[in-house]
């Protein structure tokens, strides 16, 4: 018995649906109502697109599909935790609205992998290419696919916890959610991946992918950045106990290179912007950028 979560904004995830509904018709098929049953539930958190909200309720005609739209916007932590409250089943299966299914038996090797933790973690496969403007996320996403196999991220299950593909066995959802803090974008996957092993809930990273169609332009990439390295400063600890960005920025306050990078990132973050913005972004020149703006942020409050 598996409830299927989709939290969307201002985006298309018809097909999404489509295909997993799909899926699940077939395991039903397959093992039987009484041993298989499903729902698919899709909450846009008061999306503006007008053209995307009238594809999107059209959801509503697939059996077992719901879409339910927000009057305001709460942001994600809030809109997954109002999901997790109208899901009817056992398993929780919280899906990214900007994923695509790219396998077959997706739904069934959830469920037949059901038992083996208590929360399981899928995988993120990236696409080929993208448009053009859209290299950093891009070229992101390539380099961290590449080191994240299933037995580097089982090494450490919760720093590479990850909620674009995740199902919950209810009793883990029932004693922890999302920290409503993060009202903007980043770090509420991270602290509930945290929060959940430290209260003795095990996690299993397993190969089983969607493919992530969001990959969003450079600027848009580099603002959605600099907003998680806020929220960040914000969650303070013990979020910034773990965090690579926060780790490093320690260690620089550590050794007494915080005043000297700090007037690094002053003078020279106009020229980084420019190299993360073109079509040949680097990403150690990322990395510095990330750690002067959390410096910078740091600073300020």
């Amino acid at each position: 018995m598996i409830s299927i979560l989709i939290p969307t904004y201002n985006f298309n995830c018809l097909r999404l649906v489509t295909d997993l509904q799909q899926q699940c018709e077939e395991v039903q098929a397959q093992f039987g109502a009484e041993v298989f049953s499903y729902e698919i539930i899709v909450a846009d958190d008061a999306g503006t697109d007008e053209s995307i909200i009238e594809k999107n309720e059209l959801i509503e005609l697939l059996p077992g599909c719901r879409y339910v739209r927000g009057e305001e916007n709460v942001g994600r932590a809030r809109v997954c935790n109002r999901l997790f409250d109208q899901a009817a089943y056992d398993f929780l299966l919280l899906i990214d609205a900007d994923a695509e299914v790219c396998t077959d038996d997706f739904i069934q090797t959830y469920w037949q992998r059901r038992e083996q933790a208590d929360v399981l973690v899928g995988s993120i496969r990236t696409p080929d290419k993208a448009p053009t403007g859209h290299e950093l996320r891009l070229k992101y996403e390539w380099a961290a696919e590449k080191i994240r196999t299933v037995e580097y991220r089982n090494e450490q299950p919760a720093a590479h916890f990850s909620t674009f593909n995740v199902m919950f066995a209810r009793k883990v959802i029932e004693c922890h959610r999302f920290d409503e803090r993060c009202t903007e974008y980043g770090y509420e996957d991270a602290l509930l991946g945290l929060t959940i092993t430290e209260n003795g809930f095990s996690i299993l990273h397993i190969e089983n992918p969607l493919l992530h169609t969001g990959i969003n332009s450079n600027k848009s990439f580099l603002g959605n950045s600099e907003t998680a390295l806020r929220t960040l400063a914000k969650l303070g600890e013990p979020m910034t106990l773990h965090a690579h960005v926060s780790v490093a920025h320690r260690r620089l306050q550590t050794y007494g290179w915080a005043g000297i990078f700090a007037l690094f990132f002053s003078l020279f973050a106009p020229l980084l912007k420019k190299n993360l913005l073109s079509r040949h972004p680097s990403l150690l020149l990322f990395k510095l950028y990330k750690l002067g703006y959390y410096d910078r942020v740091v600073r300020q409050h």
